[in-house]
């Protein structure tokens, strides 16, 4: 039997909400095993929601009181067998409960451990209250997004699927520096500064021109065509975005207006974007009599990078996702049976995810205070009537 890649590693979760929780979600299907540390003093705040139906796959889910020195204390033995520590909480908390880094490596001197906050842990910014929405602005990323003389975007939540993702990668690439080297590592995660991260051109454009980077809506500043144009049937529209000059030419062959290819005014990219309106407006009039997969796959087919803006049931219902068995059938914390996605990629040699339901507050309490940490069934009992274990 094939093994996944993270088999063998042992992975303490204090995160929760979504980005933490997303991030030891990918390593627990990779293989990993993720113990999930809760509470009943205080749940995490995704518990009702859908959301964490998909965000805490494949754990295992303790209670455990570690504001008491007993609690504390089992966290942790936890963390002396473990390999990596995740946490997400605002800058300080983990120090106050006891479990920051210096605390840990005494521990375990090896271990890697993950501090993920809104701004980082060192600066003037540092005890801000963030949360990925609210970064999506603090980062410049909404202040372009959106139409011309419109306001910013306001909502998404886009920002902690993406920084889980980063420290998934993180948490790879310190396993294999401390196989490399021996060491453990403390990484201090700015998600503040993996969103601006992404934003170079516009960075890059006011360090060197002065210019601030305003919202263009569907546009790009280089290229014409590129935008979404409307199809046939009740909001049903298609993007297009043609690069090089092939493309445009065949284009116009498609929609039956080659003489827009020995035109000046719409002939060169350069002219293009000096009249983009009207280009648009040319493309327009051929979309609207087509339904958008059909547009679509005329596009495609002459090499334009073109697709349907789908709702979410049409993405549900999507083919390719469907044959890929991105979506997998889970057994929900109500007992009913839904279909979840899984990675993003998928491995070779038909290794199987480590797909598990989602775990209830406690579910893995005799796996891990028993089993790992070696307490006596008397033990754990007293532990739970002291609201130890709890």
């Amino acid at each position: 039997m094939n093994d996944l890649p993270l088999k063998g590693v042992r992975i303490v979760d204090f995160s929760w909400i979504i980005a933490g929780p997303t991030a030891t979600r990918h390593l627990a299907l990779m293989g990993a095993e993720v113990i999930k540390v809760g509470s009943a003093r205080r749940i995490d705040p995704s518990f009702k929601y859908p959301p964490f139906q998909v965000y805490n796959q494949s754990k295992k889910y303790v209670s455990l009181n570690i504001s008491k020195p007993e609690g504390l204390k089992l966290a942790k033995e936890l963390v002396s067998i473990s390999d990596i520590v995740i946490e997400n909480f605002a800058v300080g908390v983990i120090d106050r409960l006891g479990l920051g880094y210096e605390s840990l490596k005494e521990c375990k001197s090896d271990i890697i451990m993950i501090s993920s906050s809104g701004t980082g842990h060192s600066g003037p910014d540092k005890d801000y209250v963030a949360y990925g929405s609210l970064l999506q602005h603090y980062t410049g990323w909404n202040s372009i997004s959106g139409y011309p003389d419109n306001e910013p975007i306001k909502g998404g939540l886009w920002a902690d699927p993406w920084v889980g993702l980063e420290i998934a990668m993180l948490s790879c690439a310190a396993l294999t520096n401390r196989l490399t080297t021996g060491l453990g590592q403390y990484i201090d995660f700015s998600m503040s500064e993996a969103l601006t991260s992404t934003l170079p051109e516009a960075i890059l454009d006011y360090q060197m021109n002065k210019r601030v980077v305003t919202p263009q809506g569907n546009k790009d500043r280089n290229y014409v065509p590129h935008g979404v144009y409307k199809c046939k049937g009740k909001d049903r529209w298609i993007a297009i975005a043609v690069t090089e000059d092939n493309q445009w030419q065949n284009l116009c062959k498609i929609i039956n207006r080659e003489d827009l290819i020995t035109n000046d005014r719409f002939s060169s990219n350069e002219s293009r974007l000096l009249i983009e309106d009207e280009v648009n407006s040319i493309i327009s009039q051929w979309t609207k009599d087509l339904e958008d997969e059909e547009a679509m796959k005329i596009l495609q087919s002459i090499g334009i990078a073109a697709g349907p803006s789908l709702d979410i049931g049409r993405v549900y219902e999507n083919k390719q996702l469907k044959d890929s068995g991105y979506f997998a059938p889970f057994i929900n914390t109500d007992g009913e049976t839904r279909e979840l996605p899984l990675l993003p990629w998928h491995f070779k040699d038909d290794l199987e995810l480590n797909m598990t339901p989602v775990p209830s507050l406690g579910e893995g309490n005799e796996y891990v205070f028993r089993d790992l940490l070696g307490l006596s069934e008397k033990e754990i009992l007293d532990f739970k009537n002291e609201q130890i274990i709890y």
